[in-house]
């Protein structure tokens, strides 16, 4: 069992390495450093977490017109847009890898039967 387990892991760290590693994911990671410097987006980014919060507890219209102006600034920013780009790809990378372990596991356990 043990060897299985170690099997395993080392499976999971290629994939995990192979994410990690995708242009993709470094392209993340490049991105929200330079966004985190970015005083005028972070800005926007931490309003428009308030405003969520706000309309959830309230369910103001008034809060979701402000709400959607700003998400609305926050989407015309090109590099804001470029990494939400990369993070869905990166994110289905996930996801499928996601999909397959639950796709697999559902097989073995149901040959099982």
């Amino acid at each position: 069992m043990a060897m299985l387990n170690k099997e395993i892991e080392e499976s999971l760290d290629d994939i995990i390495n192979y994410i990690i590693n995708s242009k993709e994911y470094i392209k993340c990671i490049e991105i929200k450093k330079k966004m985190s410097k970015n005083k005028e987006l972070t800005k926007l980014i931490e309003e428009i977490k308030e405003l969520q919060k706000k309309y959830i507890r309230k369910n103001n219209e008034s809060i979701k017109k402000e709400l959607d102006s700003k998400e609305k600034e926050l989407n015309e920013i090109p590099i804001y847009v470029e990494y939400n780009n990369n993070l869905e790809v990166v994110n289905n990378m996930i996801n499928l890898v996601k999909d397959e372990l639950n796709d697999y596991f559902y097989k073995v356990l149901n040959e099982k039967k």
